[in-house]
Protein backbone atom coordinates (compact mmCIF):
# COMPACT_ATOMS: atom_id res chain seq x y z
CA UNK A 1 0.00 0.00 0.00
CA UNK A 2 2.39 2.77 -0.95
CA UNK A 3 2.24 6.02 -1.00
CA UNK A 4 1.20 7.45 -4.94
CA UNK A 5 3.71 9.94 -5.53
CA UNK A 6 6.39 8.02 -8.00
CA UNK A 7 7.49 10.52 -10.10
CA UNK A 8 11.29 10.47 -11.62
CA UNK A 9 12.76 13.94 -10.40
CA UNK A 10 12.03 13.21 -6.48
CA UNK A 11 15.58 13.58 -6.86
CA UNK A 12 15.92 16.83 -8.27
CA UNK A 13 12.79 17.79 -5.97
CA UNK A 14 14.43 16.41 -3.01
CA UNK A 15 17.63 18.69 -3.89
CA UNK A 16 16.29 21.88 -5.23
CA UNK A 17 13.56 22.40 -2.76
CA UNK A 18 16.87 24.36 -0.77
CA UNK A 19 18.05 26.42 -3.28
CA UNK A 20 14.75 27.52 -5.31
CA UNK A 21 14.02 30.98 -4.73
CA UNK A 22 10.98 31.60 -3.35
CA UNK A 23 7.82 33.15 -5.74
CA UNK A 24 7.06 36.59 -5.81
CA UNK A 25 3.92 38.46 -6.16
CA UNK A 26 3.33 38.48 -10.50
CA UNK A 27 5.00 41.79 -11.65
CA UNK A 28 3.99 41.44 -15.23
CA UNK A 29 0.79 39.69 -17.09
CA UNK A 30 2.75 38.55 -19.89
CA UNK A 31 5.76 36.27 -20.36
CA UNK A 32 9.59 37.86 -19.54
CA UNK A 33 11.89 37.37 -22.20
CA UNK A 34 14.12 35.84 -19.86
CA UNK A 35 12.09 33.26 -19.00
CA UNK A 36 11.30 32.50 -22.50
CA UNK A 37 14.40 31.82 -22.85
CA UNK A 38 15.31 29.78 -20.24
CA UNK A 39 12.16 27.44 -20.71
CA UNK A 40 13.33 26.45 -24.17
CA UNK A 41 16.69 25.77 -22.28
CA UNK A 42 15.00 23.55 -20.44
CA UNK A 43 13.40 21.51 -23.35
CA UNK A 44 17.07 21.62 -25.01
CA UNK A 45 18.25 19.75 -21.78
CA UNK A 46 16.01 17.22 -21.30
CA UNK A 47 16.72 16.53 -24.94
CA UNK A 48 20.29 15.90 -24.47
CA UNK A 49 22.22 19.05 -24.73
CA UNK A 50 25.08 19.41 -22.42
CA UNK A 51 24.30 23.31 -21.65
CA UNK A 52 24.39 22.89 -18.15
CA UNK A 53 27.34 25.01 -17.47
CA UNK A 54 25.65 27.63 -19.62
CA UNK A 55 22.27 27.74 -18.28
CA UNK A 56 22.59 26.36 -14.44
CA UNK A 57 24.17 28.69 -11.60
CA UNK A 58 26.30 27.30 -9.39
CA UNK A 59 24.58 26.72 -6.39
CA UNK A 60 22.64 24.49 -8.65
CA UNK A 61 25.45 22.84 -10.27
CA UNK A 62 26.62 22.03 -7.36
CA UNK A 63 23.22 20.67 -6.19
CA UNK A 64 23.09 18.46 -8.93
CA UNK A 65 25.96 18.21 -11.06
CA UNK A 66 25.53 18.01 -14.57
CA UNK A 67 26.08 13.89 -15.20
CA UNK A 68 23.27 13.26 -11.99
CA UNK A 69 21.20 15.63 -14.03
CA UNK A 70 21.90 13.82 -17.28
CA UNK A 71 21.13 10.83 -15.76
CA UNK A 72 18.00 11.51 -14.64
CA UNK A 73 16.81 13.30 -17.96
CA UNK A 74 17.68 9.65 -19.66
CA UNK A 75 15.19 8.34 -17.36
CA UNK A 76 12.68 10.77 -17.72
CA UNK A 77 12.28 10.33 -21.42
CA UNK A 78 13.16 6.43 -21.59
CA UNK A 79 9.06 6.44 -19.38
CA UNK A 80 7.42 9.76 -21.07
CA UNK A 81 9.31 9.44 -24.32
CA UNK A 82 11.32 12.01 -26.54
CA UNK A 83 10.26 15.96 -24.90
CA UNK A 84 9.39 18.02 -28.01
CA UNK A 85 7.81 21.08 -26.98
CA UNK A 86 6.62 23.97 -24.75
CA UNK A 87 3.32 23.24 -24.23
CA UNK A 88 2.64 26.73 -22.33
CA UNK A 89 4.29 28.94 -19.61
CA UNK A 90 2.28 30.34 -16.81
CA UNK A 91 4.29 33.08 -14.78
CA UNK A 92 4.54 33.68 -11.57
CA UNK A 93 6.39 37.18 -11.35
CA UNK A 94 9.21 37.51 -13.99
CA UNK A 95 11.45 35.17 -12.72
CA UNK A 96 9.64 32.03 -12.27
CA UNK A 97 6.93 30.23 -13.58
CA UNK A 98 5.21 26.83 -14.46
CA UNK A 99 5.77 25.58 -17.60
CA UNK A 100 4.15 22.93 -19.60
CA UNK A 101 6.44 20.31 -21.74
CA UNK A 102 4.73 18.00 -24.06
CA UNK A 103 6.62 14.27 -24.12
CA UNK A 104 5.61 12.02 -26.56
CA UNK A 105 3.50 9.80 -23.99
CA UNK A 106 2.76 12.86 -21.50
CA UNK A 107 2.85 16.56 -20.60
CA UNK A 108 5.15 17.11 -17.97
CA UNK A 109 4.81 20.07 -15.31
CA UNK A 110 7.88 21.92 -14.23
CA UNK A 111 8.68 24.31 -11.81
CA UNK A 112 11.35 26.65 -13.18
CA UNK A 113 12.91 29.87 -10.91
CA UNK A 114 15.81 32.08 -12.20
CA UNK A 115 18.06 34.60 -11.04
CA UNK A 116 16.75 37.92 -10.56
CA UNK A 117 19.83 39.62 -12.12
CA UNK A 118 21.72 38.73 -15.67
CA UNK A 119 22.09 36.56 -16.82
CA UNK A 120 19.41 35.15 -15.35
CA UNK A 121 20.45 31.54 -14.86
CA UNK A 122 18.25 28.79 -13.94
CA UNK A 123 18.38 28.76 -10.07
CA UNK A 124 15.55 26.20 -8.91
CA UNK A 125 13.72 23.12 -11.46
CA UNK A 126 11.45 20.63 -10.52
CA UNK A 127 9.55 18.55 -12.86
CA UNK A 128 6.45 18.28 -9.98
CA UNK A 129 4.42 15.80 -12.11
CA UNK A 130 2.88 14.38 -15.10
CA UNK A 131 -0.15 14.13 -16.94
CA UNK A 132 -1.36 12.03 -20.40
CA UNK A 133 -1.99 14.48 -23.19
CA UNK A 134 -5.25 12.95 -24.32
CA UNK A 135 -7.14 16.29 -25.65
CA UNK A 136 -10.65 15.10 -24.01
CA UNK A 137 -12.34 13.04 -21.40
CA UNK A 138 -12.65 10.39 -23.92
CA UNK A 139 -9.04 9.68 -25.14
CA UNK A 140 -8.41 9.54 -21.54
CA UNK A 141 -11.09 7.06 -20.58
CA UNK A 142 -9.59 5.14 -24.03
CA UNK A 143 -6.24 5.23 -22.57
CA UNK A 144 -7.40 3.78 -19.43
CA UNK A 145 -9.09 0.97 -20.34
CA UNK A 146 -6.20 -0.09 -22.95
CA UNK A 147 -3.49 -0.73 -19.50
CA UNK A 148 -3.38 -4.44 -18.88
CA UNK A 149 -5.94 -6.28 -16.63
CA UNK A 150 -9.53 -4.69 -15.63
CA UNK A 151 -10.27 -0.98 -15.28
CA UNK A 152 -13.65 0.96 -13.45
CA UNK A 153 -14.06 4.56 -13.76
CA UNK A 154 -16.93 6.55 -12.69
CA UNK A 155 -16.98 10.62 -12.70
CA UNK A 156 -19.99 11.94 -11.45
CA UNK A 157 -21.69 15.48 -10.63
CA UNK A 158 -22.78 16.10 -7.08
CA UNK A 159 -25.86 17.54 -5.92
CA UNK A 160 -27.30 18.44 -9.41
CA UNK A 161 -30.20 15.87 -9.82
CA UNK A 162 -29.98 12.81 -11.84
CA UNK A 163 -27.34 13.59 -13.97
CA UNK A 164 -26.01 10.68 -16.05
CA UNK A 165 -21.64 10.25 -15.14
CA UNK A 166 -19.63 12.17 -16.79
CA UNK A 167 -17.41 9.66 -17.45
CA UNK A 168 -17.97 5.57 -17.15
CA UNK A 169 -16.00 2.68 -17.60
CA UNK A 170 -17.25 -0.73 -16.28
CA UNK A 171 -18.95 1.74 -12.87
CA UNK A 172 -20.57 -1.61 -11.75
CA UNK A 173 -17.72 -3.90 -11.69
CA UNK A 174 -16.36 -5.29 -8.48
CA UNK A 175 -12.80 -3.88 -7.72
CA UNK A 176 -10.12 -4.65 -4.94
CA UNK A 177 -9.65 -0.95 -3.86
CA UNK A 178 -6.47 -1.48 -1.12
CA UNK A 179 -6.49 1.59 1.09
CA UNK A 180 -9.52 3.08 -0.40
CA UNK A 181 -11.41 1.42 1.99
CA UNK A 182 -9.61 3.64 4.90
CA UNK A 183 -12.82 6.35 3.65
CA UNK A 184 -15.43 4.28 5.03
CA UNK A 185 -13.34 4.70 8.37
CA UNK A 186 -13.28 8.39 8.00
CA UNK A 187 -17.01 8.64 7.42
CA UNK A 188 -18.21 6.34 10.52
CA UNK A 189 -15.57 8.15 12.87
CA UNK A 190 -16.64 11.70 11.97
CA UNK A 191 -20.33 10.60 12.20
CA UNK A 192 -19.34 9.70 15.67
CA UNK A 193 -18.21 12.60 16.52
CA UNK A 194 -20.58 14.79 15.27
CA UNK A 195 -23.38 12.33 16.94
CA UNK A 196 -21.62 13.25 20.60
CA UNK A 197 -20.32 9.62 21.08
CA UNK A 198 -16.73 10.76 20.99
CA UNK A 199 -14.57 13.73 20.44
CA UNK A 200 -11.62 14.50 17.84
CA UNK A 201 -9.38 14.95 21.42
CA UNK A 202 -10.47 11.33 23.11
CA UNK A 203 -7.20 9.51 23.81
CA UNK A 204 -6.84 5.76 23.08
CA UNK A 205 -3.89 3.63 22.88
CA UNK A 206 -1.96 2.89 19.58
CA UNK A 207 -2.60 -1.16 18.99
CA UNK A 208 -2.63 -3.25 17.40
CA UNK A 209 0.16 -2.70 15.21
CA UNK A 210 0.46 -3.21 11.91
CA UNK A 211 3.10 -3.11 8.56
CA UNK A 212 4.11 0.29 6.61
CA UNK A 213 2.34 1.50 5.19
CA UNK A 214 2.59 4.48 7.47
CA UNK A 215 5.09 5.59 10.51
CA UNK A 216 3.04 4.64 13.59
CA UNK A 217 4.29 0.74 13.56
CA UNK A 218 7.93 1.90 14.57
CA UNK A 219 6.20 4.38 17.56
CA UNK A 220 6.02 2.36 21.67
CA UNK A 221 3.43 0.09 22.32
CA UNK A 222 0.22 1.30 23.88
CA UNK A 223 1.37 5.07 22.65
CA UNK A 224 -1.54 7.93 23.43
CA UNK A 225 -2.86 9.17 20.37
CA UNK A 226 -5.76 11.06 19.79
CA UNK A 227 -8.64 10.34 17.67
CA UNK A 228 -7.71 13.28 14.97
CA UNK A 229 -4.16 11.76 14.97
CA UNK A 230 -5.18 8.61 13.61
CA UNK A 231 -7.60 10.01 11.68
CA UNK A 232 -4.72 11.88 9.57
CA UNK A 233 -2.10 8.98 9.78
CA UNK A 234 -4.80 7.11 8.47
CA UNK A 235 -6.05 9.22 5.29
CA UNK A 236 -2.64 11.45 4.42
CA UNK A 237 0.00 8.73 4.22
CA UNK A 238 -1.92 5.79 4.83
CA UNK A 239 -0.99 4.34 7.95
CA UNK A 240 -1.60 0.78 9.09
CA UNK A 241 -1.18 0.71 12.12
CA UNK A 242 -3.10 4.09 12.45
CA UNK A 243 -5.83 2.13 10.52
CA UNK A 244 -6.12 -1.03 12.70
CA UNK A 245 -6.40 0.74 16.10
CA UNK A 246 -9.69 2.45 14.53
CA UNK A 247 -11.05 -0.64 13.63
CA UNK A 248 -10.69 -1.66 16.94
CA UNK A 249 -12.00 1.26 18.73
CA UNK A 250 -15.09 1.49 16.59
CA UNK A 251 -16.15 -1.96 16.06
CA UNK A 252 -17.29 -4.22 13.53
CA UNK A 253 -20.97 -3.34 13.72
CA UNK A 254 -20.32 0.78 13.65
CA UNK A 255 -18.38 -0.13 10.40
CA UNK A 256 -21.21 -2.33 9.12
CA UNK A 257 -23.56 0.08 9.28
CA UNK A 258 -21.91 2.55 7.58
CA UNK A 259 -20.92 0.45 4.83
CA UNK A 260 -24.41 0.28 4.70
CA UNK A 261 -25.63 4.13 5.07
CA UNK A 262 -23.24 5.11 2.36
CA UNK A 263 -24.98 2.34 -0.34
CA UNK A 264 -22.57 -0.20 -0.79
CA UNK A 265 -24.09 -2.31 -3.14
CA UNK A 266 -23.06 -5.81 -1.64
CA UNK A 267 -21.98 -4.91 1.75
CA UNK A 268 -20.95 -8.45 3.01
CA UNK A 269 -18.26 -7.72 0.44
CA UNK A 270 -16.26 -5.77 3.02
CA UNK A 271 -17.67 -6.99 6.12
CA UNK A 272 -16.19 -7.83 8.58
CA UNK A 273 -13.71 -5.36 8.13
CA UNK A 274 -10.48 -7.16 7.73
CA UNK A 275 -7.69 -5.19 9.65
CA UNK A 276 -4.71 -4.65 7.45
CA UNK A 277 -2.40 -7.05 9.41
CA UNK A 278 -4.96 -9.43 9.30
CA UNK A 279 -5.50 -9.50 5.09
CA UNK A 280 -1.69 -9.18 4.79
CA UNK A 281 -1.09 -12.49 7.14
CA UNK A 282 -4.12 -14.53 5.96
CA UNK A 283 -2.25 -14.35 2.09
CA UNK A 284 1.09 -16.27 3.87
CA UNK A 285 1.51 -20.04 3.28
CA UNK A 286 1.61 -20.87 7.23
CA UNK A 287 -1.90 -19.35 7.34
CA UNK A 288 -3.30 -21.27 4.48
CA UNK A 289 -5.67 -23.73 6.83
CA UNK A 290 -6.98 -20.37 8.22
CA UNK A 291 -7.26 -18.67 4.90
CA UNK A 292 -9.35 -21.38 3.71
CA UNK A 293 -11.37 -21.56 6.51
CA UNK A 294 -11.78 -17.83 6.25
CA UNK A 295 -12.69 -17.85 2.66
CA UNK A 296 -15.28 -20.49 2.86
CA UNK A 297 -16.98 -19.19 5.70
CA UNK A 298 -20.43 -17.07 5.53
CA UNK A 299 -19.61 -13.24 7.18
CA UNK A 300 -20.94 -13.91 10.31
CA UNK A 301 -18.63 -17.10 10.37
CA UNK A 302 -16.21 -14.92 9.27
CA UNK A 303 -16.25 -12.49 12.15
CA UNK A 304 -15.75 -15.61 14.72
CA UNK A 305 -12.93 -16.67 12.67
CA UNK A 306 -11.46 -13.47 12.33
CA UNK A 307 -11.47 -13.21 16.32
CA UNK A 308 -10.40 -16.51 17.10
CA UNK A 309 -7.18 -16.08 14.48
CA UNK A 310 -6.39 -13.00 15.72
CA UNK A 311 -3.53 -13.87 18.23
CA UNK A 312 -1.83 -16.33 15.55
CA UNK A 313 -2.19 -13.49 12.61
CA UNK A 314 1.02 -11.62 13.76
CA UNK A 315 3.28 -9.48 12.14
CA UNK A 316 5.90 -12.20 12.85
CA UNK A 317 4.55 -14.43 10.19
CA UNK A 318 4.58 -11.95 7.20
CA UNK A 319 7.10 -12.69 4.56
CA UNK A 320 7.89 -9.30 3.30
CA UNK A 321 9.08 -10.62 0.04
CA UNK A 322 6.16 -12.28 -0.93
CA UNK A 323 3.96 -9.08 -0.04
CA UNK A 324 6.23 -7.62 -2.40
CA UNK A 325 6.77 -10.02 -5.24
CA UNK A 326 3.49 -10.38 -7.12
CA UNK A 327 -0.28 -9.73 -6.32
CA UNK A 328 -1.75 -12.31 -4.10
CA UNK A 329 -5.34 -13.52 -3.49
CA UNK A 330 -6.26 -10.07 -5.07
CA UNK A 331 -9.48 -11.10 -5.72
CA UNK A 332 -10.36 -12.93 -2.41
CA UNK A 333 -8.49 -11.65 0.71
CA UNK A 334 -9.09 -7.66 -0.14
CA UNK A 335 -11.83 -4.57 0.36
CA UNK A 336 -14.25 -4.76 -2.75
CA UNK A 337 -15.94 -2.17 -3.98
CA UNK A 338 -17.60 -0.74 -7.24
CA UNK A 339 -16.71 2.58 -8.78
CA UNK A 340 -20.43 2.98 -8.03
CA UNK A 341 -20.20 2.20 -4.66
CA UNK A 342 -17.19 4.46 -4.27
CA UNK A 343 -18.87 7.69 -5.97
CA UNK A 344 -21.70 6.61 -3.26
CA UNK A 345 -19.93 7.16 -0.55
CA UNK A 346 -17.66 10.00 -2.20
CA UNK A 347 -21.17 11.97 -2.19
CA UNK A 348 -21.84 10.73 1.48
CA UNK A 349 -18.73 12.74 2.92
CA UNK A 350 -19.24 15.36 0.51
CA UNK A 351 -22.91 16.08 1.90
CA UNK A 352 -22.48 15.18 5.49
CA UNK A 353 -18.44 15.28 6.35
CA UNK A 354 -17.28 18.11 8.96
CA UNK A 355 -14.81 20.44 7.99
CA UNK A 356 -12.44 18.34 10.28
CA UNK A 357 -13.15 15.23 7.92
CA UNK A 358 -12.73 17.02 5.17
CA UNK A 359 -9.48 18.81 6.19
CA UNK A 360 -8.02 15.58 6.97
CA UNK A 361 -9.44 14.74 3.61
CA UNK A 362 -7.61 17.34 1.66
CA UNK A 363 -4.15 17.03 3.18
CA UNK A 364 -2.52 14.50 0.40
CA UNK A 365 -4.01 15.48 -2.77
CA UNK A 366 -2.31 12.34 -4.30
CA UNK A 367 -1.75 14.28 -7.85
CA UNK A 368 0.74 17.53 -8.15
CA UNK A 369 -0.04 20.51 -6.46
CA UNK A 370 -0.76 22.78 -9.70
CA UNK A 371 -3.76 20.01 -10.52
CA UNK A 372 -5.17 20.43 -7.07
CA UNK A 373 -4.84 24.44 -7.04
CA UNK A 374 -7.48 24.45 -9.67
CA UNK A 375 -9.89 23.35 -7.06
CA UNK A 376 -11.47 25.29 -4.60
CA UNK A 377 -11.99 22.03 -2.45
CA UNK A 378 -9.58 19.02 -3.92
CA UNK A 379 -10.24 15.45 -1.70
CA UNK A 380 -8.35 12.45 -2.14
CA UNK A 381 -7.95 8.90 -0.72
CA UNK A 382 -6.13 6.37 -2.39
CA UNK A 383 -5.45 2.51 -2.43
CA UNK A 384 -2.14 0.68 -3.69
CA UNK A 385 -0.96 -2.38 -3.41
CA UNK A 386 0.32 -5.33 -5.93
CA UNK A 387 -1.88 -5.57 -8.28
CA UNK A 388 -4.38 -3.04 -6.70
CA UNK A 389 -4.78 0.77 -7.71
CA UNK A 390 -7.51 2.67 -6.72
CA UNK A 391 -8.23 6.95 -6.66
CA UNK A 392 -10.68 8.98 -5.64
CA UNK A 393 -11.29 12.37 -5.07
CA UNK A 394 -13.96 14.28 -3.81
CA UNK A 395 -13.57 17.64 -5.66
CA UNK A 396 -15.77 21.47 -5.20
CA UNK A 397 -14.67 23.66 -8.19
CA UNK A 398 -14.30 27.47 -7.55
CA UNK A 399 -17.28 28.13 -9.49
CA UNK A 400 -19.56 25.83 -6.95
CA UNK A 401 -20.05 22.80 -8.94
CA UNK A 402 -19.11 19.72 -6.78
CA UNK A 403 -17.38 16.27 -8.37
CA UNK A 404 -16.54 12.65 -7.15
CA UNK A 405 -13.88 10.46 -9.08
CA UNK A 406 -13.52 7.24 -8.79
CA UNK A 407 -10.78 5.51 -11.03
CA UNK A 408 -9.93 1.53 -10.12
CA UNK A 409 -7.14 -0.16 -11.60
CA UNK A 410 -7.07 -4.27 -11.04
CA UNK A 411 -4.48 -7.03 -12.34
CA UNK A 412 -4.21 -10.63 -10.85
CA UNK A 413 -1.36 -11.52 -12.50
CA UNK A 414 0.80 -8.57 -12.49
CA UNK A 415 2.30 -5.40 -10.69
CA UNK A 416 0.74 -2.64 -11.97
CA UNK A 417 2.65 0.91 -13.35
CA UNK A 418 1.56 3.60 -10.44
CA UNK A 419 2.99 6.47 -12.65
CA UNK A 420 0.77 5.27 -15.99
CA UNK A 421 -2.15 5.52 -14.21
CA UNK A 422 -1.43 8.71 -12.28
CA UNK A 423 -0.51 10.64 -15.38
CA UNK A 424 -3.70 9.46 -16.72
CA UNK A 425 -5.36 10.65 -13.98
CA UNK A 426 -4.13 13.85 -13.35
CA UNK A 427 -5.23 14.33 -17.16
CA UNK A 428 -8.94 13.51 -16.29
CA UNK A 429 -8.50 15.58 -13.06
CA UNK A 430 -7.29 18.78 -14.93
CA UNK A 431 -10.15 18.02 -18.12
CA UNK A 432 -13.12 18.13 -15.45
CA UNK A 433 -11.57 21.43 -14.09
CA UNK A 434 -11.67 23.12 -17.54
CA UNK A 435 -15.69 22.00 -17.65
Amino acid sequence: MRFLYAFLFCLLYGCLMSISQPAEAQTAAGISEQLSTRANDVLRLLQGEEIETEVFDENFRNAVPPAQFRAISRQVTAQQGEPRSIVSISPRNANSAIIKIGFEKSIGTVSLDLETAAPHRISGLQLTGFEAAGESVADVLAAIDALPGRQGVLVQQLLAGDLPPVAALDPGGRYAIASAFKLYILAELDRSVQAGERQWSDVVTLGPKSHPSGISQNWPDGSPMTLHTLATLMISISDNSATDTLIRIIGQDRLAQMVRATGHHQPDELLPFLMTRQASALKMPVHAERRGRFLSASRTEREKLLADFDKDLTLDSLDSRLLTSKPAFIDQLEWFATPQDMIKLLAYLDRNASPEALAILAINPGIGQDAAGKWGYFGYKGGSELGVLSFNFLLRSKSGKHHAVSVNWNNEQQSLQENELLALTTRLINLLAEQ
